[in-house]
């Protein structure tokens, strides 16, 4: 089987072979290029799996908070060990975001994992308590803004967008 930066070369010319003879000395050369919907669906699936695959399982930073109550107390609570270990997609789109392609993935599940606990305390007595919970996040909707420039060199900038989430 052929390389497959020989078949690239290989189409560049053949490209430019064809196209060079229309050119006059008062023409600028351009590019074309054409995504079918096949394609662009092959493309958003390979991400959005790539994209899963690399970032599960993800954990996530510890989050603590302490809260005082004049004449009540002070209650501290903690979220650690906080792990997303599986993300299901149920439906995704791509659509023109004008300039470039916003890929949206809608109907996601996030699964996730973490120890918590939480004290209260007054000058009197001190109650305690802690475990580990599993929880399950339904995402409406969140989507990657790609913007793509073919200036000088190549290259892509992804802008996240969030949707909501339960």
């Amino acid at each position: 089987m052929a390389h497959p930066l020989l078949f690239l070369v290989a189409c560049l010319v053949l490209i430019q072979a064809g196209t060079a003879h229309n050119l006059e000395s008062d023409e600028e050369g351009h590019v074309s290029l054409l995504l079918s919907s096949k394609g662009v669906d092959f493309a958003k699936d390979v991400l959005i799996n790539k994209a899963v695959s690399t970032i599960i399982p993800l954990q996530l930073p510890d989050i603590e908070k302490s809260v005082k109550i004049p004449l009540i107390g002070k209650v501290r609570m903690i979220l650690s060990n906080i792990t997303i270990f599986s993300v299901n997609v149920s439906s995704s789109y791509v659509e023109n975001g004008n300039p470039g392609l916003v890929l949206v993935a809608s109907g996601a599940t996030a699964s996730l994992s973490m120890k918590w606990a939480y004290s209260y305390s007054t000058w009197l007595i001190v109650i305690s308590d802690s475990g580990d919970a599993s929880v399950q996040v339904h995402i409406y909707g969140t989507g990657v803004h790609l913007f793509t420039s073919f200036f000088f060199i190549p290259h892509m900038y992804l802008d996240l967008v969030n949707m909501g989430a339960s």
